[in-house]
């Protein structure tokens, strides 16, 4: 029986079955903890379907990524000898290039079918996260990082037309869901990989890295349970890269990468300031890593319940800079106060950092998704990925030449960016939807039409 079977059509895509609730003594469910904790799963998860295959497929790959960003880079520096200066530009460089696949790959996955060239995407996946067994070298390092990043992007644009078929009118409440599903995978993933870490032996770092290539091999399994995706018409008044020609939805793509510097605070800036500008123990890295992961994982789905359009979008991108400015501002305050009053602002502005990436993540999903046309979703979800993938590329820089050098005033300066990113929001929104009216009521020309 393939997923599209035994899905109830009355009820909203992902709503669990509803379940009686017990009205007597006898009516209490029974068996013990683990049966409870299997039941409370279920509620929890969507009902079994492709939504449910979809985040199958993402959560081992997240899993692997976690175990490969755990385990490659100490692998190449310890193991092969490579320097970190080496194995930082490497990274960096391949990153880079590897960006340009998105789109391509995305409009690829909207004329021949999502399903396929995504579990095309995640075999190569799988070959060319296993080629960082076979590094040796920097340039090699370049190449197997281009390919990984390669697969990246264009399993990102791959799976959106994936995402918009599978979730209907509700992709903001998925994306959510995928994300929250997302840290918990990697978590998990940098879990593992401790062991790996622990060990510290040539053999058990290539175990870890091959196992990271194996989960793609099981994402595309997973996959395969999907039916075929039948890829929309295209309008005869649409250019092949529509894309590319929207400028609207560009102008959003710039805003949303440029506000997207702001995910390189908890990986990158934050330990680097506790342990440099402040008195706070360096315990207090892991500490906020951690209350800022299971924040996303508890409230991302909650936060986007009320993400419904562009225009709600537009004003959780406000609230997302308010918030962005105002955990800035008490990160940057940390370097002038005492160790635990510190250490209790620190903790304050960590939360109050993480419900402004929470607003930011679920805005971003809803104009990914809601200003594409749907004929055309993997080519707009590649161009959209550009924009997120040069903030992951520029934003540790930036934050290093800002944050870290100039201290309080940069972190000030940095959150006035990204206030001022999320109040210009609304308007280019609007700017996107007029724009779209005045296309959808446009009567082409014959001339044009014969085209």
């Amino acid at each position: 029986m393939s997923d599209q079977e035994g899905v109830d059509p009355a009820r909203a895509p992902g709503t669990p079955e509803p379940t009686p609730e017990p009205t007597g003594a006898h009516d209490r469910p029974a068996g013990g903890p683990l049966v409870r904790a299997h039941r409370a799963l279920v509620r929890i998860l969507p009902p079994p379907g492709p939504q449910r295959s979809l985040l199958g497929s993402v959560f081992a790959v997240t899993v692997g990524g976690g175990m490969l960003l755990g385990s490659s880079t100490l692998y190449l520096t310890r193991v092969i000898g490579m320097s970190a200066v080496e194995v930082g530009f490497g990274l960096t460089a391949g990153a880079a290039l590897g960006l340009a696949a998105g789109p391509l790959v995305g409009h690829v996955a909207d004329r021949r079918g999502p399903r396929e060239v995504h579990i095309i995407t995640m075999l190569c996946g799988a070959a060319a996260t296993a080629g960082f067994v076979f590094v040796r070298s920097f340039w090699a390092l370049a190449l197997v990082s281009l390919l990984t990043a390669l697969v990246g992007a264009a399993g990102s644009a791959s799976r959106a037309p994936l995402i918009r078929a599978v979730a209907g009118d509700r992709t903001t409440w998925f994306l959510s869901y995928q994300r929250a599903v997302s840290n918990v995978g990697v978590m998990l993933g940098i879990l593992i990989a401790t062991i790996g870490i622990q060990l510290d032996t040539g053999p058990v770092y290539v175990t870890m890295i091959l196992a990271s290539a194996v989960t793609f091999l099981v994402a595309g399994a997973v996959l395969t349970r999907l039916a075929h995706v039948v890829p929309l018409p295209v309008q005869e008044a649409h250019r092949r890269w529509v894309a590319l020609t929207d400028r609207p939805y560009l102008a959003i793509t710039l805003i949303n990468g440029a506000m997207s510097v702001h995910l390189a605070i908890p990986s990158f800036a934050l330990p680097l300031w506790i342990v440099d500008s402040t008195s706070v123990p360096r315990w207090a890295i892991t500490a906020v890593i951690l209350v800022n992961g299971v924040l996303i994982v508890g409230f991302q789905v909650r936060l986007s319940r009320g993400v419904v359009d562009p225009r709600s979008a537009g004003q959780r991108m406000r609230w997302a800079g308010g918030a962005l400015l105002l955990a800035s501002a008490l990160i940057g305050l940390t370097a002038l106060l005492p160790t635990w009053t510190a250490a209790f602002v620190l903790l304050l502005g960590v939360v109050v950092y993480t419900f402004g990436e929470l607003w930011h993540a679920a805005a971003s999903f809803e104009l990914a998704f809601g200003l594409a046309l749907p004929h055309a979703q993997g080519q707009y979800a590649g161009i959209f990925g550009l924009g997120a993938g040069a903030a992951n590329a520029v934003g540790p820089a930036l934050l290093a030449a800002l944050c870290l050098d100039q201290g309080l005033p940069g972190w000030l300066a940095l959150g006035a960016l990204l206030l001022g990113l999320g109040l210009v929001t609304p308007f280019v929104v609007r700017w996107a939807q007029h724009s779209r009216l005045d296309a959808a009521t446009r009567v082409p020309a014959p001339a044009e039409a014969e085209k």
